[in-house]
């Protein structure tokens, strides 16, 4: 049966394709320009707002303050060259005699090129003492990293 006359006709139906959750299976974690993904079980560029309160007469209202970010990881300890020993000491060696901070790049997925669906987030790290050693019998000795970023990180699709 055809619409009746006047009648506008009916707007198409536009199917949006499923968006792709990232799983974390190909990441990249470069601190000073060394792979460290191979020795990685978790990656975070995580923000931390600090939150300013005033109390008044008339009631409480937060206002957000400064933001930090930091570079959360978890990796597993190794002693092999250019493994996670030798990536974090040199680095925090560096850090102590000059102050120099220390580069990282994140990347969702190192066997694809940079670009839109696959963005890098880079900046200085400050390192931090962290515990070489850490485990339980018969596990594997992991390290809890939270370095803090010099200035917010930067993400680049180029």
């Amino acid at each position: 049966m055809a619409d009746p006359p006047n009648t506008p006709a009916a707007a198409p139906v536009v199917v949006t394709p499923e968006p792709m959750p990232l799983i974390l299976t190909d990441a990249s974690i470069k601190i000073n320009s060394k792979e460290l993904a191979c020795v990685a079980n978790h990656i975070e560029i995580s923000p931390d707002t600090t939150i300013t309160t005033l109390d008044t007469m008339c009631g409480s209202k937060d206002y957000p303050g400064v933001v930090k970010w930091s570079l959360v990881a978890t990796l597993y300890q190794s002693f092999d060259t250019d493994a996670t020993e030798d990536v974090l000491s040199a680095a925090l060696a560096t850090y102590r005699a000059s102050g120099t901070p220390v580069p990282v790049v994140v990347m969702p997925y190192k066997s694809r090129p940079v670009g839109p669906t696959n963005p890098t987030w880079s900046g200085d790290l400050i390192p931090m003492d962290y515990s070489p050693i850490n485990g339980d019998a018969g596990d594997a000795s992991t390290i809890d990293l939270e370095w803090s970023f010099v200035a917010p990180p930067v993400k680049a699709v180029a």
